[in-house]
């Protein structure tokens, strides 16, 4: 009887170790791949505007006033942040936007709206198309500056098998 107890007792430790040995052994089923970093602070921002749209305005006299609908988009010290400067007559604004960080570096642009005091500011994603981000237009003489898509950068992870 006590030959089957020592026994019994020996394949347990035996397996016991043996099950600690694969565990160790076994390899992580997820591969981590580390994504190319952009800089968050930008070393030289440009002191001229990156992006700019200006369609004049007529002020019955021959433009003397030099009225205009105008956006200019300017880069800041960081690298996802850009300063928009609008004016409409002699209204002026400034306001800063924020370019989902995509793992590349923001190309943003302004194409025309569908009327002349409207136009869309928007950026460049991976693959080059525009993507449409902030309306900027003039409704009953006033600026109207509306963010009209939003986007966000989402990290997952799969495990291998």
């Amino acid at each position: 009887m006590k030959a089957i107890v020592y026994f019994g007792l020996l394949i347990s430790i035996i397996s016991c170790t043996a099950l600690e040995n694969k565990q160790t052994e076994a390899k992580p089923d997820t591969v981590l791949v580390k994504a190319p970093t952009i800089a968050e602070e930008r070393e030289n921002p440009s002191k001229k505007p990156i992006a700019t749209y200006m369609v004049p305005i007529d002020d019955g006299m021959g433009n003397a006033n030099n009225w205009k609908f105008a956006v200019n988009i300017y880069e800041t010290s960081k690298t996802f942040e850009y300063k928009v400067q609008i004016q409409y007559k002699e209204l002026r604004a400034t306001e800063k936007i924020s370019i989902p960080n995509f793992g590349i570096i923001p190309v943003v642009s302004i194409k025309p709206g569908k009327s002349n005091l409207d136009c869309i500011i928007g950026f460049e994603d991976k693959q080059g198309l525009f993507k449409d981000y902030i309306q900027v237009n003039v409704k009953n003489e006033q600026l109207k500056f509306k963010k009209i898509n939003s986007y966000a950068v989402v990290k997952y992870s799969t495990p291998i098998k």
